[in-house]
């Protein structure tokens, strides 16, 4: 059982602010493509998103080191809770360095709640998802 997802992201110029480094509202876009990833092992290609799935109750980011163009990054994403109608997702963007131990830069968490997209309601989570969650959870 694989505990978490590992997503390499690319800077890009548009993300860069007058200050010369990654702009604070990039950091949500990142974790969103990391979250993506974690969710397409969970859910593989089938999965009917357009019946159910989840909507994002709650984003946390705390700013460590700044990031910069040139900076080659990655996100490791786990899954931390697992709770009746909701999950949370944790992030841990490294800035990659060649001679040494990848620096920590940035660390998120994400509240995501299961929904009904028929009723617009949200549901009790999805038994297939639950599974591969708690496995997730103890592996760690």
């Amino acid at each position: 059982m694989k505990t978490h997802s590992n997503t390499p992201v690319e800077v890009r110029f548009s993300d860069i602010d007058m200050a010369g480094h990654v702009h604070n509202s990039r950091y949500l876009s990142y974790f969103e493509q990391a979250r993506i990833d974690f969710m397409s092992e969970m859910t593989g290609e089938d999965w009917n998103w357009r019946e159910k799935g989840i909507v994002l109750g709650r984003n946390e980011i705390d700013y460590i080191t700044p990031i910069y163009l040139h900076d080659k990054i990655y996100i490791i994403t786990k899954c931390d809770h697992v709770g009746n109608k909701s999950f949370t997702l944790s992030y841990e963007l490294y800035k990659i360095v060649e001679d040494g131990d990848d620096i920590l830069s940035t660390k998120g968490r994400s509240i995501l709640v299961c929904m009904d997209f028929k009723t617009d309601e949200s549901q009790e989570l999805f038994e297939e998802w639950k599974e591969y969650l708690m496995a997730s959870l103890e592996s760690q």
